[in-house]
């Protein structure tokens, strides 16, 4: 049987299944769209309108789902802390996670170490799921500049007005010195 990818399409879209389980489906139920999302609610527990009205309100995710994939990103990953290309800290997200909360009583040790960390050149950064690198001493290398670029601004500002107010009062004196008396 052929299927069109319209009908694919409408089936995931009222379903929210996978193509794999739109197409097979479909097949068996020669391309009646109705008959196939019957098959697919009966499949899956709690039917189409619970699965629907998930849908709306957490985007068809249960919590536990969130949680679950969650926790499957956060063992892929990895927090790295390196100095001269050697890994001195290669750990996962959940791990920190949970170190963190062991130390809950100190845990003001862990920010105070990464901070001393990036301070003496360790380069510390974050690896995500696929490979993209967040570099951690980028990011506050740039938070720095632009602070330290606007505080040269705001420094220069501040100086012109000073020199604007100084010429203003130069102009007021004129260079006579007055004493009035009445």
């Amino acid at each position: 049987m052929n299927l069109s990818m319209e009908q694919i399409d409408e089936m995931r879209k009222r379903t929210h299944c996978s193509y794999e389980e739109a197409k097979e489906l479909l097949e068996k139920h020669n391309g009646d769209i109705l008959e196939a999302i019957v098959e697919f609610e009966k499949k899956h527990r709690g039917g189409f309108n619970n699965k629907h009205h998930n849908h709306h309100h957490n985007n068809g995710h249960s919590f536990g789902e969130k949680v679950r994939g969650l926790i499957h990103k956060g063992s892929k990953t990895r927090f790295i802390i390196e100095k001269e290309k050697n890994t001195i800290i290669n750990i996962s997200v959940n791990v920190l996670i949970i170190v963190a909360i062991i130390a809950m009583p100190v845990f003001w040790v862990l920010p105070i170490a990464v901070i001393a960390a990036y301070f003496m050149g360790y380069k510390i950064k974050i690896r995500k799921e696929k490979g993209e690198d967040i570099d951690v001493n980028k990011m506050v290398d740039d938070v720095g500049s632009k602070v330290k670029t606007s505080t040269e601004k705001n420094t220069k500002e501040a100086g012109k007005e000073e020199a604007n107010e100084q010429k203003e009062k130069d102009k007021d004196d004129d260079g006579i010195n007055e004493i009035t008396v009445e």
